[in-house]
């Protein structure tokens, strides 16, 4: 009885220090994709072509990645019915969410933009839902809505008319659509380590965009200004952003709610004008106080647990 006891207050513990593990990787994640916009600026600042930045920190983020798994042992064999799910991890993102996201920048603004990807913690649940039979917490909902609110504030602050054009929503709904396949592929791959699930991923994906290379001009590779800085840069996004920080994101849907850590990703813009305003690139307005509040409180809500949903952890016991 006693015994029972004990291992049941041990492995309380040992959840709960999971968690808290969980909520700095994720946080940590933020932070670091938060920041990633102001080094592609420095390279893009440099001539740097989009295709070659993404391709270049992938497989930089491949190699450093399965290095550490050889020599830390933790090499994983991938199972023969995974594998078309590890195809379309990568194939949703960062393949198809990158073409997406960037080239739809290209015809709406970045305070239009923000807010269609603030979507994307909406539909999660859902998609979780009819495919995975996982129950749709209200707070997580809640959440969401008032982040939403909070983006809307950041952005719609900058932005007073701006460009709006239909084939940059046409690709912004991709980048939607692409971040919900990845965070569902990504809830069928949980079993396997989080440094197993990067490597395959930016393997895959930098073997996608590599035919993408045959329309890009020559003169605009040829063009783009190597220093100190942009070599600094480009090492920065592969090792932090397209290593530690979706590494990060996958040990916090591991060990937290996959549909609580998503809504994390709305704090990014906050990390980016916080980052900015440090530096000297922004100044910090009333709008961009008031909406940094409201993000911010809109991730609490969306981390607490109701009691339907404690209900439901119970009956699963």
């Amino acid at each position: 009885m006693y015994f029972c006891a004990d291992f049941f207050d041990m492995m309380v513990e040992v959840k709960n220090k999971r968690t808290v593990y969980a909520y700095i990787a994720l946080i940590l994640a933020q932070i670091f994709w938060g920041i990633s916009f102001v080094w592609t600026k420095e390279l893009l600042n440099h001539n740097f072509n989009v295709i070659f930045v993404v391709v270049v920190r992938l497989l930089i983020s491949f190699a450093l990645l399965w290095c550490i798994s050889r020599l830390t042992g933790q090499v994983e064999r991938i199972a023969r019915k995974d594998y078309g799910r590890f195809f379309l991890l990568a194939f949703f993102e960062p393949f198809l969410y990158f073409i997406g996201e960037n080239y739809g920048l290209m015809f709406v603004d970045a305070s239009y933009a923000s807010i269609f990807i603030a979507i994307i913690p909406v539909v999660v649940p859902f998609g979780l839902y009819i495919f995975y039979k996982q129950k749709i917490s209200p707070t997580v909902l809640l959440g969401v809505a008032i982040s939403i609110v909070g983006i809307s504030i950041l952005s719609l602050g900058n932005s007073a008319g701006g460009t709006f054009r239909i084939e940059g929503v046409l690709l912004l709904l991709l980048a939607v659509v692409s971040a919900v396949g990845y965070n569902l592929m990504l809830f069928g791959l949980l079993s396997y380590k989080p440094i197993t699930i990067i490597i395959h991923q930016n393997i895959i994906a930098a073997v996608l965009y590599l035919p993408m290379f045959a329309f890009v001009d020559r003169g605009e590779l040829a063009a783009m200004h190597w220093n100190t800085h942009t070599v600094v840069a480009l090492v920065m996004l592969a090792v932090f952003c397209s290593s530690i920080a979706f590494m990060g994101y996958s040990y916090a849907a591991k060990n937290i709610n996959i549909s609580r850590a998503n809504v994390f990703t709305n704090a990014i813009p906050v990390v980016t004008i916080i980052f900015a305003v440090a530096i000297g690139q922004e100044s910090l307005t009333l709008h961009k106080a008031v909406g940094m509040a409201v993000v911010i409180g809109g991730v609490l809500v969306s981390q607490f647990v109701s009691s339907s949903d404690k209900s439901t952890s119970k009956n699963r016991q």
